[in-house]
Formats: structure tokens, C-alpha cells, sequence
């Protein structure tokens, strides 16, 4: 049973995160794994912002002008912790663009009747 929690969390992260967010920004396939109340917390100028699907994605419009190359490069992940207790669950996991590690990432996921849905994500940019 666990196992396939991990499974269908990796999938669900797979396809609305790196496919959906750090792929193309198809907004079906993005909705379809990211909870309609899925807050980003931002840690900036030692506060905190919280930021949703839209101005994410809005966000993204913006780094993708300022930086072509970096977005332009196909995105990875890899897993480094999954934790699942009955209907919540964490994951931790690196995001690379090409080579470039471009973030560690700390989601929260709930099992809704749905399925698995990211409810939430804090992350950390590599310290070059």
C-alpha cells in the first residue's frame, strides 16, 4: 500500500510538476495534480509571500525571458525522500534544468477521494 502511495505521488509530481510547471505550462495537466488552493511559500527579504497557480505561472512567463537558455534546457528530477502517513504526505526532491541544479523542492501532498494533490511547496535554490 505504501509503495503504491509512492508511486502515485512520484506520478502525480512527475506530470503536473516537471511536465506540467517546468514543461510547457500546460495549464490541464498542471491543474490536474496541484490543489485549486495550492500556495507556494516564498521566503523573500526574510518573509514570507505566498504565491498561487496563477502568479506561479505568471512568475515563470517572467524567468523564462530572463533566462531563455536555463528554461530552454529539458528538466530532471530526483527523488530524495517520499513520507506518506495515511492521507498526508512530504516529498523532497532535486529539480535540474540540463545540468544546472535549479532547486530543492519540499512538497506537501494530501490524498483527496481524487487521488494524491500538491497542496503546497517550499523550496531552496543552490547556492553557487
Amino acid at each position: 500500500m505504501a509503495e503504491q502511495s509512492n508511486e502515485d505521488i512520484k506520478s502525480v509530481i512527475e506530470e503536473a510538476y516537471i511536465r506540467g510547471i517546468h514543461g510547457n505550462q500546460d495549464e490541464d495537466l498542471i491543474r490536474s495534480g496541484f490543489h485549486e488552493g495550492f500556495q507556494m511559500l516564498v521566503l523573500a527579504e526574510n518573509a514570507i509571500e505566498k504565491v498561487g497557480i496563477d502568479d506561479w505561472l505568471t512568475r515563470i512567463e517572467s524567468m523564462k525571458k530572463d533566462n531563455p537558455e536555463l528554461w530552454s534546457a529539458e528538466a530532471t528530477r530526483q527523488f530524495k525522500l517520499i513520507n506518506v502517513d495515511g492521507y498526508a504526505a512530504v516529498a523532497v526532491l532535486d529539480v535540474y534544468r540540463g545540468e544546472t541544479h535549479f532547486s530543492t523542492d519540499y512538497m506537501l501532498l494530501y490524498k483527496f477521494n481524487e487521488g494524491w494533490m500538491i497542496v503546497s511547496k517550499i523550496f531552496s535554490i543552490p547556492q553557487n
